[in-house]
């Protein structure tokens, strides 16, 4: 299983409402109803970002997340005539497709929580994480997924805030693909409310035990995040 991960901006012209309202109630249906594209994906999830969360910058205004169960199958999605004659049209209608950031990992490794633990959540974190320049991809993937995940699980006041914690590493083909796309891995946390994000991602604990480690193998400076209410399933 591969994960598509894709970072999307609204088009200019859309208000965040506008844009919202067709990404959730044309566009999604769109795809959920060409078979020959649905059919090659095994789930489709949109995360919509928090309107509280727009005014801290202007990055993104939300993600999406696909499964596939192959580069195969998510080359036959994106070569399918019906992609370019109907979804791309559409995508051109409510995203800035140059400001469109993807890139494809592999299967999220759980840290903590479960499916149960992600329903029962309210908040949603997804951060963009990229590597120390003086890190390798797998020096980077092994620091990230072995000492740093153990901080969260070990540390009380952090893993007490966390219903959930998934990690969702780069393939190490990807970076062949496109070497210019900046991101290693996609984090993603799931929260009870903003409060308990605030007490636990932004409290003392976090300054003090995280933030030190992340230097150690991240270039906290590219680091991107966004704070979505809870994720929308397509299908799948």
């Amino acid at each position: 299983m591969i994960k598509l991960v894709c970072f999307v901006h609204r088009h200019p012209d859309l208000s965040p409402e506008a844009f919202e309202r067709h990404w959730a109630e044309r566009h999604g249906p769109l795809i959920e109803g060409i078979s020959s594209l649905r059919d090659r994906v095994v789930r489709y999830e949109q995360n919509h970002r928090l309107p509280s969360d727009r005014a801290r910058d202007e990055d993104f205004d939300g993600a999406t997340i696909m499964w596939f169960e192959s580069l195969a199958d998510y080359e036959a999605f994106a070569m399918d005539p019906l992609y370019a004659s109907e979804v791309a049209p559409d995508e051109a209608r409510f995203m800035d497709r140059s400001r469109t950031t993807f890139f494809f990992t592999e299967d999220a490794e759980t840290k903590i929580g479960d499916e149960a633990s992600r329903a029962a959540a309210g908040v949603k974190l997804l951060a963009l994480l990229k590597r120390r320049a003086d890190r390798s991809p797998a020096e980077f993937h092994n620091h990230w997924s072995g000492p740093h995940a153990a901080l969260f699980v070990e540390t009380p006041s952090l893993r007490d805030t966390i219903l959930a914690y998934d990690q969702s590493h780069r393939r190490l083909e990807d970076y062949a693909r496109d070497p210019d796309t900046p991101w290693d891995g996609l984090a993603e946390q799931w929260y009870a409310s903003l409060d308990d994000f605030a007490s636990g991602a932004a409290g003392p604990a976090f300054d003090e035990i995280v933030v030190p480690d992340e230097e150690r193998f991240m270039d906290r400076a590219a680091t991107r995040f966004i704070l979505c209410s809870p994720p929308k399933t397509v299908f799948g």
